[in-house]
């Protein structure tokens, strides 16, 4: 096998096709391996390690702490590197017995007790398998691609939320290499038999991957939670391993679950990362694109009571989920696929871990400590905050013929231009990376234009996130093991001074600025312009930029909704809809809304106002027509308390999402997210104590209307159509213009709503 292209960007260690790696601080490291006779478990050794500032906490252990002798109880090996750095590298047999060591020491040293090294600076540890990767040079799924490891997803329908007051009735399974099964209760005491025979299944199919979305906080505890009952273990884990499914220890206050020979992924991890309304599986199959065709919908509570009296449907909606969930995986996950081969960390840990500290630290560790160097000192304390990018907002309203400029990368592109690194980094690895990186995502991005066959969409996606994240860990403060505040202050100086290039040649050039920050800029192009107009405008900017830095056209709009800072409606030339930012979609709009505002601005951007109108009366009539369901109003909401903590405070200060299941002697659990909707005469209850019903409160939702959703088309209206439109009714006012004559305005950002700019600039 020949030797990675780049082993500072791979690993120094080839080892095709691991699929999953389980270590242990006993210097035990079990290694999954998929081959061409299947799945082999390889048992390796290595030896844990830690680096230190200095050697005062393991003094104590005398003749015990051998130099430069790895077969040695306790080692140490002093390495090259400025003073002050993490320059000894402590090495054991057992590095629980090196932890306690330097615990011990510490305590004396302190004169107060030590529990953990990170209570400690001086420093830098990691987990038993991440130290197991780093030493080895080992990764993830190399020679494969995101099909060849053994891929199953399965999906828990239950009759409640909570494991305490819920049962498993049905499990959906599926994988990718053909299986398919609905799993049911067949008897009313058989939620037992039921996980028995799912944990079954599991071993059987024997996959390396198991997918599904929220399998974190909901499925795996529920599972756990429902199996505890019954006096069953959950084991995921393959043979060999250590059994059962343990949460991982990494400070996160939201559960990650992890086993054995198997790696866990939730997809709902990987959606976080996207700009997107929603990180629900429906919502966002329907915004892919990747809904089964005839996808049957469920509200949750409605499913266990559709099963007694339609199981067929349930079965049909069960299968559909964890069809969904294979392809939004594919989708989302193959960026973290990419990585594994690049990051030394595990497979599941890397779709919800940070791109910084996360997976660009590791791979410069495992560069240091393959070249045998010590790593950096803690970075001195800053007495200034970090100063940032620049965002400007010029514009506010409606604004026609739109195009977005892209400032390409702009802080990697300087990075790379430049040669902004951190002081710290004598080895030049940081560069290295983000040189290398970014050289091979444009060949795949080249090759995905192209067409070429593999997964170069995944590979140059993952490697962006990468190359991104450069400046991010520069500026991270005492977080990063290589920050630098110099280098970072340099970098974002120098794109300030960039954007100001780019806003002052567009202005130059007779367009109208909108809103501008390092990922680009929005503007406004005179009437009768084309495409190739705005193309060559952005071409001639473009000459004007520092070598390594480029404007490119990232695309147009016949209108644009500036409503704040990274809040903005675009109607695409094609009639596409896109909103961003949560003061246009959020996880808590409600369906009746997010209907009216998606009409509603598509008439305003159209140039409709009189749309506008008919768009709130037609809705003001279905609320009061009871057209809608109590699901179409109602509102997710996440529970942040334990029933505990609210207790303690409601004497004080009652909320009405607590009380709504207080009322009821409801408990729930920190995190979860509930569905609420405003019952006329009772106030806000629990969508399943009548999902179906519409027994709403038309009045509260009528005032929601305006408040919530009207008030978003604000600065696109003048203040008196805006009032003017959005009355419920009687007669016209002396001073009310018709509704035909009203046009959508703009005005400069900052200046009075009164002062109105004509409709289309230049």
């Amino acid at each position: 096998m020949t030797a990675p292209p780049n082993p500072i960007v791979f690993g120094h260690d080839p080892t095709p096709g691991i699929v999953s790696v389980h270590a242990d601080l006993g210097g035990s490291a079990l290694v999954w391996r998929r081959t061409g006779e299947g799945v082999v478990l390889e048992r390796a050794r290595f030896r844990p390690w830690l680096y230190a500032r200095d050697l005062l906490d393991v003094e104590h252990l005398g003749a015990r702490l051998v130099r430069d002798d790895d077969g040695a109880p306790f080692s140490v090996q002093e390495l090259p590197g400025s003073p002050g750095s993490l320059r000894y590298l402590l090495g054991a047999r057992d590095g629980r017995a090196l932890r306690r060591a330097v615990l011990t020491g510490a305590c004396r040293r302190l004169g107060r007790r030590v529990t953990s090294l990170h209570d400690l600076r001086g420093y830098y540890g990691v987990g038993p398998t991440e130290q197991y990767l780093i030493a080895s040079g080992r990764t993830y799924f190399g020679g494969m691609t995101f099909d060849d490891p053994h891929r199953l997803q399965f999906d828990l329908e239950t009759t409640s939320l909570s494991p305490e007051t819920g049962r498993i009735f049905m499990v959906a399974v599926r994988d990718n290499r053909g299986f398919e099964a609905v799993l049911e209760v067949r008897r009313a005491a058989g939620e037992p038999d039921l996980i028995l025979e799912l944990l079954e299944t599991i071993q059987e199919r024997d996959p390396d991957v198991i997918e599904n979305h929220n399998l974190h906080a909901f499925d795996l505890p529920f599972l756990i939670g429902r199996a505890g009952v019954h006096g069953l273990e959950v084991n995921l884990g393959r043979p060999g391993g250590p059994s059962g499914v343990w949460r991982v220890q990494d400070g996160r206050t939201s559960p990650h679950w992890a086993c054995a020979g198997r790696e866990l992924l939730d997809t709902i991890d990987a959606v976080r990362r996207l700009d997107l309304p929603s990180t629900g599986l429906k919502v966002v199959s329907q915004l892919f694109g990747i809904a089964p065709e005839g996808r049957v919908y469920l509200e949750g509570d409605q499913i266990a009571q559709t099963y007694r009296t339609d199981p067929a449907t349930v079965r049909r909606y069960a299968l559909q989920d964890v069809q969904e969930v294979d392809a939004l995986a594919r989708r989302v996950l193959a960026p973290s696929f990419a990585l594994a081969k690049m990051a030394p960390r595990p497979y599941h840990r890397l779709p919800y871990a940070g791109t910084a500290t996360g997976m660009l630290e590791p791979m410069m560790v495992r560069a240091y400590l393959h070249a045998g160097h010590a790593l950096p000192a803690d970075p001195p304390f800053a007495d200034a905050p970090h100063q940032g990018g620049a965002v400007h907002l010029y514009a506010e309203g409606v604004l026609p013929r739109v195009v977005k400029a892209d400032i390409a990368s702009m802080y990697p592109s300087l990075i790379r231009a430049e040669g902004i690194g951190p002081a710290c980094d004598p080895l030049g690895v940081f560069l290295h990376l983000m040189n290398h990186l970014t050289a091979l995502r444009l060949h795949h991005k080249a090759a995905a234009r192209r067409g070429d066959p593999g997964e170069h969409d995944a590979m140059q996606s993952a490697m962006k996130l990468v190359v991104n994240s450069g400046y991010g860990y520069l500026g991270a403060g005492r977080l990063a093991l290589f920050a630098d505040r110099e280098a970072a202050d340099r970098i974002t100086r120098r794109g300030r001074e960039v954007l100001g290039q780019v806003v002052r040649a567009l202005q130059e050039r007779g367009v109208t600025l909108i809103e501008a920050d390092t990922d680009g800029v929005f503007f406004s192009t005179p009437e009768g312009w084309t495409e190739a107009d705005e193309r060559g405008l952005i071409a001639e900017v473009d000459a004007l930029l520092p070598d390594g830095v480029s404007l490119e056209f990232d695309g147009r709009a016949r209108a644009m909704l500036s409503h704040e800072v990274k809040n903005y409606a675009l109607l695409r030339y094609d009639g596409r809809l896109e909103l961003r930012g949560a003061a246009f979609e959020s996880s808590r709009t409600e369906a009746y809304g997010r209907a009216f505002l998606h009409r509603a601005l598509r008439c305003l951007l159209s140039g409709d106002v009189p749309g506008v109108r008919v768009a709130y009366l037609d809705t003001l009539r279905a609320l009061a027509d009871h057209a809608f369901t109590n699901a179409d109003v109602a509102s997710r909401v996440r529970l942040t308390k334990t029933p505990e903590a609210y207790a303690a405070t409601r004497s004080a200060r009652r909320e009405a999402a607590y009380e709504a299941l207080h009322g009821l002697g409801r408990t729930w659990r920190a995190g979860e997210r509930v569905t609420l909707y405003h019952r006329a005469g009772v106030g806000l209850v629990p969508l399943d104590t009548n999902p179906g019903g519409r027994d709403y409160d038309v009045g509260h939702y009528a005032a929601c209307l305006v408040s919530a959703y009207a008030t978003r088309l604000r600065k696109g209206l003048r203040p008196e159509d805006y009032r003017q439109l959005f009355e419920a009714g009687g007669q016209p006012g002396l001073f009310d213009q018709p509704f035909e004559t009203m046009l959508p305005i703009w005005t400069p950002a900052g200046f009075s709503e009164r002062e109105v700019r004509p409709p289309a600039p230049g």
